[in-house]
């Protein structure tokens, strides 16, 4: 069904032609116009750093509105990393001022010989060299434009040199560390050298209906400022739950060894905000601020979030803070997903500790557990595709083929992408998101948070099982997964922060009915916008289907399955991920 078509910019950067067309028809904005492009428009089989492929940017009718945390964009292309659907989304300014230029869209085909950047001025839209910006970082990259366009509210969306170098788990990124961090979308915009986007506009997302969107507004406010994680967000963000992780055995020490890590004291939430940050910083239109500006004795940046927080310090075995936030802040500069890096280093430290590699198969570098040569080098090797970084710049799927097979058995992916900081046995509904999802091993596709909640009566008003209120239950997990991976659709399309709208659980198809109507002036449906979801949770099925996905790669790493958590708090706890992906698909409807 079409609810709203916007404009959609059509980038040719083989022959620098650019014309105005319309989103397609039957999406309600971001991922799902991005989804559904690339299932019509891509041939089976490209190549993911050749020029058929497609990279597209989106946004949706409600980003940059009075609706609050509408700040997000969407990127996606066929994966270099994983060879199936790739994209993701990043947080900031830069998509309300896309929205804000009159664009909804972009879509780049094919690639420029030399590098060069898209500069948006309101309706000026033009291709410029940017062989001066080859070779520097993200933070250089966008204050150079600033400075050079003479504008300090310029908005840029950059590659650094991981995504110049074509490393697979590049990064795009904007208010210099406001990441589209995974699947390697910086690799795709690397191949095309398209260095950056620069945009500015000036018109105003303005409702049809005010009283209806204003009454959407003041309800998600009101809900969000109500809520019992509203102060705690607000102080430490997303590394608030480090401290929960552990308290719940899921904790990925010394890459997933163990739920325990004795010096958690020095790198949680408290001691982050204690020691190094300065700032509290939110992105558009949001009162959470739950990001935070931080100072080191080696650098200053934005940061970090859980992932990295977690990935550079008790993932690798680290207890030195001050070296992971440092280590955080130089991977955005690089422009790599500290998710994939992280756990790239992490998995080399096992393969090390258990004796399936020695350090002079990395150049040397000393891979014990903490080890502060490999947290500094290995980033900027990666990114530069130097030495060792070569091979690590490909993933760990592909960098285990070069080790063996007992390399390969202590990797942590699915589908080729990288898994988050969490031991999935101890949340099941995490686990079982994490190996069906239509971009990999990934979390945040859609956060079934309810089964950390403990909430039976909001499991059961949500998806109809009690029992899906609790990590460890194995019951109700598949709607569970169904019903967030919907949530994670909308949010995409609204371009609303899922940490408000996933985590918080203050978002609900009725309110974004409301946002939608109220904004366009129609009367839309809850029920229309779950449709428009399922159908394009189809199109991802498809397009992933149609690129050699089986069945079969619905589950998780070798490491997890049948094997119990070793010790701390969730100690014996197993996960039946085939019993979990049986359940899911027969919510979905689909054949095994």
């Amino acid at each position: 069904m079409s609810i709203y078509q916007g404009t959609a910019l059509r980038v040719n950067l083989t022959n620098g032609e650019i014309h105005r067309d319309r989103t397609p028809e039957n999406g309600i904005g971001g991922r799902t116009w991005n989804s559904v492009t690339l299932l019509r428009e891509l041939e089976a089989g490209v190549d993911p750093l050749g020029p058929e492929n497609l990279l597209c940017f989106a946004v949706g009718p409600l980003t940059g509105s009075k609706l609050s945390a509408t700040c997000r964009f969407i990127v996606s292309a066929k994966s270099p990393l994983t060879g199936i659907l790739g994209d993701s989304g990043a947080r900031g300014f830069f998509g309300p001022e896309l929205r804000w230029a009159g664009i909804d869209q972009i879509v780049f085909s094919g690639a420029s010989e030399s590098w060069v950047y898209l500069y948006i001025d309101d309706d000026r839209v033009e291709l410029r060299d940017a062989s001066h910006l080859a070779g520097l970082d993200i933070t250089d990259t966008t204050v150079r434009l600033m400075d050079e366009l003479g504008d300090p509210d310029l908005q840029v969306a950059t590659i650094g040199p991981a995504g110049e170098n074509l490393v697979k788990y590049a990064i795009i990124s904007c208010n210099l560390s406001r990441a589209a961090g995974r699947t390697g979308m910086g690799a795709v915009m690397g191949s095309k050298k398209l260095k950056a986007v620069a945009v500015r506009g000036s018109r105003p997302v303005c409702p049809v209906d005010p009283q209806r969107f204003d009454k959407a507004c003041d309800d998600l406010m009101a809900a969000t400022e109500a809520h019992r994680q509203f102060e705690s967000r607000r102080l430490y963000g997303t590394t608030r739950i480090m401290d929960s992780l552990a308290d719940y055995g899921v904790l990925p020490a010394y890459h997933y060894r163990s739920a325990v890590f004795d010096d958690l004291a020095k790198v949680n939430a408290e001691a982050l905000r204690r020691d190094h940050v300065v700032k509290s910083k939110a992105c558009y239109n949001c009162t959470v601020y739950c990001s935070r500006y931080n100072v080191t004795s080696y650098s200053e940046g934005e940061g970090p979030e859980y992932e990295a927080q977690a990935g550079f310090t008790v993932k690798c075995g680290s207890s030195d803070m001050e070296l992971g936030v440092h280590v955080s802040n130089l991977v955005n500069r690089l422009g790599l997903d500290c998710i994939s890096t992280g756990e790239v280093i992490a998995w080399l430290m096992e393969c090390r500790h258990e004796g399936v590699i020695t350090d002079d198969d990395c150049d040397g570098i000393d891979l014990s557990w903490g080890s502060k040569e490999a947290l500094l080098r290995l980033p900027e090797l990666i990114a530069a595709r130097e030495g060792i970084g070569n091979l690590l710049a490909e993933g760990t799927r592909l960098a285990a083929k070069e080790f063996g097979t007992e390399a390969r058995a202590l990797t942590s992916e699915v589908k080729g992408l990288e898994l988050f900081s969490a031991d999935p046995r101890g949340i099941k509904g995490y686990g079982l998101m994490n190996a069906v999802n239509s971009r990999g091993g990934d979390h945040y596709r859609g956060e079934p948070m309810i089964e950390l909640t403990g909430d039976e009566e909001l499991a059961l008003r949500r998806v109809g099982n009690r029992n899906a209120a609790h990590r460890l239950s194995e019951e109700g997990k598949g709607a569970l997964v169904d019903y967030a991976e919907h949530m994670g659709l909308l949010s995409d399309s609204m371009t609303i922060c899922k940490n408000i709208s996933c985590c918080m659980d203050v978002v609900d198809f009725d309110l974004a009915a409301d946002a939608y109507s109220g904004l366009l002036g129609e009367d839309i449906t809850a029920h229309d916008l779950w449709k428009v979801c399922s159908h394009v949770s189809q199109v991802e099925r498809d397009f992933n289907m149609r690129e050699g996905l089986r069945p079969a790669d619905d589950t998780l790493p070798e490491r997890f399955r049948g094997k119990p958590i070793p010790d701390g708090p969730a100690k014996g706890t197993v996960i039946d991920i085939d019993r979990l992906v049986k359940d899911y698909y027969a919510v979905k409807g689909w054949e095994e």
